[in-house]
């Protein structure tokens, strides 16, 4: 189990260049991702979701990326031969032509910026994309490491109220039969006062007041608890995203006890109904952290 809140940083530096990478992950029901790229990054936005989809699969995450140069960066120097060739020759023919004395050096050439480029390496950028992508990837693991230490701690709680609420359905059990039974007398009684002398019908007496126990009987809401708790557990032992199938069982049981405490007629049966149905929102507001 993993919570989807947790915060992962790393940073390179390397060869003059240094890359910082933050990742943030929040509570959010889908997969949403925002990325804050240094300029010129965005034809590696398709790479770097791909990356971060490999270990967050629901959540808003939120990827900040820094890349800086620490050292002048190199640069190469690039000549236009075939355009200088052109002016020198030009420059010739005009000498001969207007009887012009002196010779042509290179200073004739030489603040032409069409025939001299200084230009980046562009092996140094695509170092920079190395590094931020080796950056991510750590990022990432000190992220997944959070989430994880986050979701033992969410596991730990869900057990803990798990066992609360397994430990009181035996005294819903035992109260819930013996009103079944106080439901039975107090209807005998009743029938009695209110026929006086008039013979009982026994086996028709036995049958309405079996009919008014039954709509007070919880025995099948409880085993259908006793099922979804048994699943929650399995649940909680399962690697990978586990969020949205522990919602779903949160919703069934929180049906069941529901049920239960409308067909309570003890008032001891609907306080534990009351603190069972606290244990399973509570969970409920948990589950919104695990993914």
């Amino acid at each position: 189990m993993r919570s989807m809140t947790g915060f992962g940083r790393a940073s390179i530096e390397r060869d003059g260049v240094r890359v910082l990478a933050e990742v943030r992950s929040l509570n959010q029901r889908f997969f949403e991702l925002k990325m804050n790229l240094p300029r010129g990054w965005g034809e590696h936005e398709a790479q770097l979701r791909k990356l971060v989809q490999a270990a967050v699969s629901r959540g808003r995450v939120e990827l900040f990326l820094r890349h800086t140069t620490v050292k002048p960066p190199p640069v190469a120097l690039q000549v236009n031969e075939r355009l200088a060739a052109m002016y020198l020759n030009e420059l010739r023919r005009l000498g001969k032509n207007f009887r012009l004395e002196g010779p042509i050096g290179i200073e004739a050439i030489m603040h032409r910026p069409e025939i001299f480029h200084v230009v980046e390496d562009e092996n140094d950028h695509a170092h920079g994309v190395k590094l931020g992508f080796e950056a991510v990837g750590k990022a990432l693991k000190r992220l997944e490491a959070e989430r994880i230490r986050e979701g033992r701690s969410l596991k730990r709680d869900f057990e803990a109220r798990i066992r609360k609420v397994s430990r009181v359905l035996p005294k819903v059990e035992e109260l819930a039969e013996k009103t079944r039974q106080e439901v039975i007398a107090n209807f005998r009684l009743r029938m009695q006062e209110l026929l006086g002398e008039l013979p009982l019908n026994e086996k028709r007496l036995y049958e309405e007041a079996s009919a008014a126990a039954q709509r007070g009987d919880i025995a099948e809401e409880l085993t259908r608890l006793r099922i979804h708790l048994a699943a929650l557990t399995e649940l909680l032992k399962r690697e990978g995203p586990v969020g949205k199938p522990i919602e779903f069982l949160l919703q069934e049981i929180n049906r069941e006890v529901n049920t239960i405490g409308s067909k309570s007629q003890n008032a001891q049966l609907s306080q534990l109904t009351v603190e069972m149905k606290g244990e399973a929102e509570k969970m409920r507001e948990q589950v919104q952290n695990v993914e």
